[in-house]
């Protein structure tokens, strides 16, 4: 019997038997292969879904999702350009007639077959979606971080060729926006990071990143000075969870003119934001938003992205806690990348 997993809303999930979904009218049945555990689905397994809709409970979660087409109908295989046997990524956002839907986050358990979330064996694709092609000669969880491109890549679409960028956070869509900028010919790339961030550090290293700081033993907008010999970053993108520190941090590390994007979400509010900054140094604050699911697969499908070492750690689908709580950093002396669910 196929299994999916449900989150309440309350911190607590079930590991549930349910049928393998009917095919229904222009929708399409994929066969989940893997899935990424992103922090937002750490933020909904407590109850805050970070989408604009706030969620709904119970739900089946994941958004971060490859799979292979199972069955479609004619409707379906025109709208998505794909056939039965394709492995895809799933866009995580649904284009609907009264508005967009998120997967694993807005579809209710008692929606149709209630499996429109990636930590099942089986998912709905509805109209709507959009999926893309990936490679077969990778696994799966590797190609789980499509879903980081899909964000990363539009958000350092401000960089141009050999302009200074510095990353705040290196996490995997802090990573994946390395990857991205060093495809696009960024000139120097400056990742930061905290004491514990070692290894996301060391990582960022390897897939592009000139130079990382530590933020808690070194100063941060004297490195950054150094590096640039005084010139500062052209282009800081937050995208660092949790603290907005950040923000105060790159109005800081930036020269007048630079575009800083605001990406990461942060939990709390933050205070002695100094506005003014912004007209009398020309800055230009950007949201951290858009998706590009062609350009991401794109990328993995030529070999341009290091799916292996962005990748991290992977689970079995009934080992969800063991995941969840090293995605969460729960784990004393362990870290991972980024993690995901092995489906299939």
């Amino acid at each position: 019997m196929p299994r999916a997993i449900v989150f309440k809303g309350d911190e607590t999930w079930e590991l549930r038997e349910v049928p393998k979904p009917a095919l229904r009218p222009g929708c399409a049945v994929l066969r989940v292969e893997a899935v990424g555990i992103c922090h937002s689905d750490v933020d909904q397994f407590r109850g805050h879904a970070p989408v604009p809709s706030g969620g709904v409970f119970p739900a089946v979660p994941g958004h971060e999702i490859v799979g292979r087409i199972d069955e479609i109908t004619p409707q379906a295989q025109a709208q998505f350009g794909v056939r039965e046997g394709d492995r895809v990524g799933v866009r995580s956002v649904v284009r609907g007639p009264t508005g967009s839907r998120v997967y694993g986050f807005d579809f209710p358990l008692d929606e149709g077959s209630g499996l429109f979330g990636g930590y099942a064996d089986y998912m709905e694709l509805v109209p709507g979606s959009e999926v893309h092609r990936l490679r077969d000669d990778l696994p799966a969880t590797e190609l789980t971080v499509y879903e980081c491109l899909t964000n990363a890549i539009t958000w350092i679409r401000s960089v141009q060729p050999g302009q200074t960028l510095v990353v705040e956070g290196p996490g995997h869509m802090g990573l994946a926006a390395i990857v991205g900028a060093r495809a696009a010919g960024a000139g120097t790339i400056i990742v930061t990071g905290l004491a514990g961030d070692r290894l996301r550090l060391d990582t960022a290293l390897k897939v592009g990143a000139d130079h990382a700081i530590d933020v808690e033993n070194e100063d941060v907008v004297a490195r950054v000075a150094e590096i640039t010999g005084g010139a500062m970053a052209d282009v800081v993108l937050d995208a660092a969870s949790g603290n907005p520190v950040t923000l105060k941090t790159a109005m800081r590390i930036a020269r007048t003119g630079a575009t800083i994007v605001a990406a990461g979400m942060k939990d709390r509010l933050l205070d002695g934001f100094d506005v003014s900054q912004i007209p009398l140094r020309h800055l230009t604050i950007a949201p951290g938003g858009g998706l590009d699911l062609a350009g991401a697969c794109t990328m993995i499908n030529e070999g341009k992205v290091p799916t292996g070492v962005l990748h991290g750690a992977s689970f079995p689908l009934e080992q969800f806690e063991d995941a969840l709580a090293l995605a969460d950093r729960r784990v004393p002396g362990q870290d991972a990348v980024r993690v995901s669910l092995q489906v299939a």
